[in-house]
């Protein structure tokens, strides 16, 4: 996001020799991530701006004459995620193709919360005689189940088109104000609904402190929580642009950093998608006072 936080002043400081190693990981990566993850470090490559135009256009030509990667409303979500991520402006047709195509598909059947009568603005990902579980984020959590799988797609595609700029459209809003109504149980879905709320406009923050001072109440002592792994928590924590959830992710950050491997990702099959989500969480915590919040 371009608002997030990015290394300054070199890799000096708090998790100096994590930083390091992430570096080397993604320095001659030419990947979306390796792109982000050089911008966030203050190192772009010198044709890295060159490599995120050709990332835009190759994501671009993958779409149909529908707008969507396949037809699928969690590919297309994604895309225009990684779109945006890699600096494409809102304006952009790729953008607005993608976007198009996932605004079409609120209130429709097959949606999480389908009950016959529409208004709710949840997506729909397709007929339930197609499922689309197991459903893996990049954070390496998978939904088995298929209800779960439903909710979660509508919820990272809600996140999506209000990055893209959507967020006064009435279907919009609808989702907006059903999570909100919504008591998520579940650990692993209430951080995918504060990820989606966390993209919302700056009226809707202060209604969603309460899921984060859950989230505060869960958190273990050393940074992470139970039932859910802490790239799962952070990853999602991070889109929520509140002081109470960068506190939780400056204290997440020591117990994410024990986690980096010799290579300098954070996980033995050297994800991408997670180191970069741990170097966000360790700039995050260079800039952020970890004490605890209030229980």
């Amino acid at each position: 996001m371009s608002t997030e936080a990015r290394v300054s002043g070199g890799t000096a400081g708090p998790f100096a020799a994590e930083l390091g190693g992430v570096a080397a990981f993604f320095a001659s990566r030419e990947t979306l991530h390796g792109v982000v993850a050089r911008r966030l470090l203050g190192h772009p490559a010198p044709h890295d701006r060159e490599l995120a135009d050709h990332l835009i256009r190759e994501r671009r030509r993958r779409s149909r004459l529908d707008g969507s990667l396949g037809g699928s409303l969690v590919a297309t979500a994604q895309a225009l995620w990684e779109l945006l991520e890699l600096g494409a402006e809102r304006t952009n047709a790729g953008v607005v193709r993608l976007a198009g195509f996932l605004l079409a598909q609120q209130d429709r059947p097959g949606r999480w919360s389908d009950d016959g009568i529409a208004g709710d603005g949840f997506f729909s990902p397709g007929p339930r005689s197609a499922g689309i579980a197991p459903l893996a984020l990049p954070s390496g959590t998978v939904f088995t189940q298929e209800e779960d799988a439903r909710f979660v797609a509508s919820c990272l595609t809600l996140r999506a088109v209000l990055r893209a700029g959507h967020e006064n459209r009435a279907p919009v809003v609808a989702h907006l104000e059903s999570l909100l109504r919504l008591r998520v149980l579940e650990p692993h879905l209430a951080f995918v609904v504060l990820a989606a709320l966390g993209m919302a406009p700056p009226a809707y923050w202060t209604r969603i402190d309460a899921l984060v001072a859950e989230a505060a109440r869960h958190q273990r002592d050393d940074g992470s929580w139970p039932d859910v792994t802490a790239f799962h928590a952070v990853e999602l924590l991070l889109t929520v642009p509140t002081r109470a959830a960068r506190l939780l992710i400056a204290r997440a950050a020591p117990f994410i950093a024990s986690q980096q491997v010799a290579s300098g990702a954070f996980d033995p099959s050297e994800s991408e998608a997670i180191a970069l989500t741990a170097l966000r969480a360790l700039i995050t915590a260079r800039t952020t006072s970890a004490a605890r919040p209030a229980r």
